[in-house]
């Protein structure tokens, strides 16, 4: 299906226009801040190493195997370091890469399925949310589950809809490929896409269409990568293997060591897709249970983009474990269900709509939301400053002129509001609220850079590079001073282990924070009398680092 031209198209322009400063969004100042611990720079340590020392298949972190993920990440990772040397870009390229094909990907499907106007306001909504922007632009495997996980979506719908044989049986492969991407990615979620499809296909009566993925062949094919390389990380320590494994995934579904509230992916998703989740179009709120549940069963492709963001947030809100970056897969889905509304809303079908249905009127839960936003965060930043509780790295008024790139946004939702009543001027106010957040964006990435130039771990690791013998990392994760350095070094989480060093050791440097080392004597003074502070640095987030000297043991 390929959606025609229509009158109501947006000028070519337009569409260049909001794609491009989505993807500039994605891309700016990405190398002007360092590594955030402990997930970027865990993933940082562990490419740099696979990078430096050609070991492909066996990524490690200090002495041992690191095998939670899969390495897709650490090997793109890695290719990018040797490809552009030892900085922050190049190990976020691979993420900003994956985010920007999301966007484009979501660009092009929709407006090839729905048309241009639906598309262009799908990637602008994309491009708001602060999961998609936050995300997205870090050193973490997210990124890329969500490009493969959408690109495999985006294969079945076009395997299942071309009826010429040569031509399905490339998207049919495109489907099963990202399937395999996925699993080497995030290992067990290889199998969400062929369940979204199923269940999809399940609804509409049509789950013999399954047959054309020729699912007998494709689902092992997809599988074999994967399974390759859980039996090379079994081969290499088959103990580590086990005991990672069983706390990764029994864990999850069992509980044992992850108890996360299970309201926290929920929370995740109405807070992390906003503006989308405002403007969702719901049973009872804008259409009865028993149309939805026959959109539900229609079978056709807003069936499946509803199927690809419910199922998904249903099973990660029942997994113990999930983090609330599992929410990432199902924003692009999400964004072309609401560029559609949006777009009725634009092209001045509000009116048609058919009984027992309503359109989201997205203008009051948006402004109230933009205008808490507009007025509460310099607000908020005013109050710390006047009481003398600013970040040092925010002197004098910095942190109030930076939270004033919200206020466009407000602005742009006011005008939203006054104008949506004249349905020639709705997509100019969505123009409006499109720049507005690309506002909060461009200032929250100028914030993130000078909070980050006091915290960045890179601060420590060059005060630990310029002194004299053995080092060691107590009580924090150490992983991003490895990657700045360039080498691993000891690191304890518990006084046991910094006793044992410091047993071994004479002399050297020894970098914690105030926490631990206010609490030190209470539990281990011997430790205590030995650590002498020398220089203290700000850390991530709102850590007080300590850097100190190792005095002999008394005599």
């Amino acid at each position: 299906m390929i959606a025609r031209r229509t009158a109501d198209d947006p000028p070519a322009w337009a569409q260049s226009m909001v794609l491009l400063l989505a993807l500039a969004m994605v891309w700016h100042s990405l190398d002007n801040h360092g590594l955030y611990p402990p997930d970027e720079a865990r993933y940082a340590a562990v490419s740099g190493w696979m990078a430096e020392h050609g070991n492909w298949l066996e990524p490690r972190l200090g002495d041992q195997l690191h095998i939670t993920k899969p390495p897709l990440t650490y090997w793109a990772q890695a290719l990018s370091q040797r490809m552009l040397g030892h900085k922050e870009l190049a190990v976020r390229m691979p993420s900003a890469l994956a985010s920007s094909l999301l966007l484009i990907v979501t660009f092009r499907f929709a407006r090839r399925a729905f048309g241009a106007m639906p598309a262009m306001l799908a990637v602008g909504v994309l491009s708001a949310m602060p999961l998609f922007e936050v995300v997205g632009r870090l050193a973490i495997t997210d990124p890329l589950l969500a490009a493969w996980w959408w690109g495999a979506l985006c294969c079945a719908w076009m395997a299942v809809e071309d009826g010429t044989s040569p031509v399905r049986r490339g998207w049919v492969a495109g489907f099963w490929a990202c399937c395999a991407m996925v699993g080497l990615t995030k290992g067990p979620l290889v199998l969400a896409p062929p369940v979204i499809v199923a269940a999809w296909l399940a609804l509409a009566g049509r789950l013999r269409d399954a047959r054309a993925f020729v699912p007998w062949i494709g689902l092992p094919l997809s599988i074999a990568p994967l399974a390759l390389v859980a039996w090379g990380y079994w081969s290499a320590n088959p103990a580590r293997a086990e005991s990672v494994w069983r706390f990764e995934f029994v864990d999850r579904f069992t509980g044992g060591t992850h108890d996360d509230p299970r309201w926290l992916v929920p929370a995740a998703f109405m807070m992390g897709l906003f503006p989308a989740t405002a403007m969702m179009t719901l049973p009872v709120f804008n259409v009865s249970w028993a149309r939805a549940w026959g959109a539900v069963r229609a079978g056709d492709l807003r069936a499946l983009l509803v199927a690809a963001v419910v199922l998904p947030l249903a099973g990660f809100t029942l997994l113990r474990g999930s983090s609330p970056t599992y929410v990432l897969p199902m924003a692009a889905p999400l964004s072309v269900l609401v560029g559609l509304m949006l777009a009725r809303w634009v092209g001045r079908r509000a009116a048609d709509v058919p009984a027992g249905e309503r359109l989201p009127d997205v203008r009051i839960t948006t402004g109230i939301v933009m205008t808490a936003i507009g007025i509460g965060v310099p607000t908020a930043a005013a109050t710390v400053i006047l009481r003398g509780v600013a970040p040092a790295w925010a002197g004098g008024w910095t942190l109030f002129w930076l939270s004033l790139c919200v206020v466009p946004a407000m602005v742009a939702a006011w005008i939203a509001m006054a104008w949506w009543g004249r349905p020639s001027l709705r997509l100019p106010a969505l123009g409006a609220c499109f720049v507005g957040s690309a506002c909060i964006w461009l200032g929250a990435w100028r914030a993130e850079d000078v909070a980050m130039s006091a915290m960045s771990p890179g601060i420590a690791a060059r005060a630990l590079a310029e002194r004299d013998g053995p080092t060691m990392v107590f009580g924090l994760p150490n992983a991003s001073v490895d990657w700045y350095l360039g080498r691993w070094v000891d690191a304890g989480r518990l006084e046991q282990d910094l006793a044992a060093w410091l047993a071994a050791h004479e002399h050297g440097t020894v970098l914690t924070d105030e926490w631990h080392l206010e609490r030190l004597p209470a539990i281990d003074p011997a430790a205590a009398a030995r650590l002498r502070p020398v220089s203290r640095f700000d850390g991530w987030p709102m850590k007080r680092l300590v850097l100190c000297e190792v005095l002999p043991p008394a005599k």
